[in-house]
């Protein structure tokens, strides 16, 4: 950050935070609390008050920084034409991958489940049982 936009923030907060303690020392002394309950009161609003200041900043910031940045939406035109390939309906709610052309058959729990290692429920049951009395 430089030193002119940190200036400038420091600014903010600083009117910010004048504006708030002013506006809290009259109410205060006009309503005769004890210096606790203002400086409970001054604490509490100048952190409202920071937060709301921080939030504007930062949406300003994110708004000028998204502007600054070229992506694939500039690169992309979202108004050219299309092509669409619509296959034929399979009269079938929900097909199943299975049976549709390029398909390899198998989804990725079956393709797992066959992998060399891995134990079939009968086998991971009976482990313990196979263990040699001692």
């Amino acid at each position: 950050m430089g030193r002119r936009r940190a200036s400038r923030v420091t600014f903010i907060y600083g009117v910010v935070t004048a504006l708030v303690v002013t506006a809290i020392v009259l109410y205060s002394l006009v309503a005769d609390w004890s210096w606790f309950q203002s400086l409970l009161l001054t604490i509490g609003t100048l952190v409202v008050a920071w937060a709301i200041v921080f939030s504007f900043m930062e949406v300003h910031r994110i708004a000028t920084r998204s502007k600054s940045i070229t992506g694939p939406d500039d690169i992309v035109d979202p108004d050219a034409p299309r092509k669409v390939t619509v296959g034929p309906p399979t009269n079938e709610a929900t097909p199943h991958h299975e049976f549709h052309p390029g398909s390899q058959g198998l989804d990725q729990g079956q393709l797992t489940s066959r992998l060399s290692g891995t134990p079939t429920p009968r086998e991971f049951f009976r482990r313990g049982k196979d263990k040699p009395a001692s």
